[in-house]
């Protein structure tokens, strides 16, 4: 049974809530942003905790709900139909398993940020003169 750490990662310029969904392996299943109609149900959409209140409006209970098929989906696909348990990190918690997945999160992004796509100096002229003469240069153009 694999755990998924489900934990607030927006931040203080954020004007909505970011929750993410990151496995022990530290693979993130899902981050979604929740508005403040939705945040409130936040843990019912990331599948924390399994009962909706029925009384509330179709405008927040329909993208709540549908919010809860994809990110169970998501995580199905991840970690195996039913291979998986979700948990709730709270703000100032102190999990050295959620810690050490965050780690590896964290390894895997610097990778990825090292293998960025660079371009010599004569593709990068090339580029610019297809941006500033889409027509090409003056001595491959064909007059008729």
């Amino acid at each position: 049974m694999k755990t998924i750490f489900i934990f607030n990662d927006s931040r203080p310029t954020d004007f909505k809530m970011r929750v993410t969904a990151l496995g022990e392996d530290g693979s993130r299943a899902a981050t979604i942003v929740f508005d403040t109609n939705t945040g409130v149900h936040f843990e019912y959409a990331m599948g924390c905790k399994h009962e909706f209140d029925a009384n509330v409006e179709s405008s927040v209970s329909v993208p709540v709900n549908d919010t809860r098929q994809r990110v169970l989906a998501a995580y199905d696909n991840t970690f195996g139909s039913g291979n998986w348990i979700p948990m709730l990190i709270s703000p100032n918690a102190d999990n050295a398993d959620f810690r050490a997945a965050l780690a590896l999160y964290r390894q895997r992004a610097e990778i990825f940020d090292a293998i960025e796509a660079r371009f010599s100096d004569m593709a990068l002229a090339k580029i610019f003169e297809a941006v500033i003469n889409p027509s090409g240069p003056s001595s491959d153009r064909v007059m008729h």
